[in-house]
């Protein structure tokens, strides 16, 4: 089964506050792997779908809509789309540091890992929408 992708480059047109920089291949390429993300942040959700396997309501198709909207602007932001530099800790040169200590990075929770990844909006959008687990809802 293909990849189910949540929203289109009109989709991120509408919601997002500025355009995409890049071509629509570009974007379509964003928009699934923030799909992916949508789909990891909502695994244990029960919600009913269509015989697709998309959300069957309004409400919670919106939800994932937008926040695989919310996830490739957060992207554009901090041009991460990968998450690696999110993921990859402090750079040390002698005394100088660069990032967050790598204490930091391990005593980051989950959450804080999480947002530091696909940012804040999106799992808020989740999370209002119900359909975030324990580990993401909670500071």
């Amino acid at each position: 089964m293909a990849q189910r992708v949540y929203a289109t480059s009109i989709d991120y047109a509408s919601l997002a506050e500025d355009p995409f920089i890049g071509d629509t291949a570009k974007l379509g390429k964003r928009l699934r792997s923030a799909s992916i993300e949508v789909e990891k942040l909502t695994r244990l959700a029960r919600y009913d779908v269509d015989v697709d396997g998309y959300p069957a309501s309004l409400p919670v198709s919106d939800a994932f809509k937008e926040a695989t909207c919310a996830i490739v602007e957060y992207w554009e932001e901090t041009d991460d789309p990968t998450g690696a530099t999110a993921a990859q800790g402090a750079v040390k040169i002698g005394s100088v540091s660069l990032g967050t200590t790598s204490s930091n990075q391990t005593a980051a929770s989950p959450r804080d890992k999480l947002i530091q990844r696909i940012g804040e909006r999106a799992v808020d959008i989740l999370t209002n929408a119900g359909l975030t687990s324990s580990i993401v809802s909670h500071t």
